[in-house]
C-alpha cells in the first residue's frame, strides 16, 4: 500500500510523519536509532492517492510537529482529518 504514515508514541507524542510504500517505510524505520530511541511506539496509515501525498504529509506535519524529520513537501497543505493518537 502506497500513501502517508505517522510513528507516534504512547500519549500521543508524533514521532515522525512520511509517506510511500508504507511497508517499505517502516521497515527501514524500525531500524533507525533516532525513531528507536523512543520506546512504545505506534503506526497508524492511509491509502493517499500520489498527487495528494505531498499535501497531505505537508498538512499533517504542520499540524502534529512530529520529533524526528524536518523536510517536508514545500506544497500547499491538503486538510484531512487528524487520527485520534492519544
Amino acid at each position: 500500500m502506497d500513501g502517508v504514515y505517522i510513528i507516534w508514541q504512547s500519549g500521543g507524542r508524533v514521532i515522525r510523519i512520511g509517506q510511500g510504500v508504507i511497508r517499505d517505510r517502516i521497515t527501514t524505520h524500525r531500524n533507525d536509532p533516532e525513531i528507536n530511541k523512543f520506546s512504545n511506539l505506534y503506526v497508524t496509515w492511509a491509502s493517499v492517492p500520489s498527487l495528494q501525498k505531498d499535501g497531505v504529509e505537508r498538512y499533517l506535519a504542520d499540524s502534529l510537529d512530529p520529533v524526528v524529520g524536518d523536510a517536508f513537501p514545500d506544497t500547499l497543505p491538503l486538510v484531512v482529518n487528524l487520527p485520534d493518537i492519544n
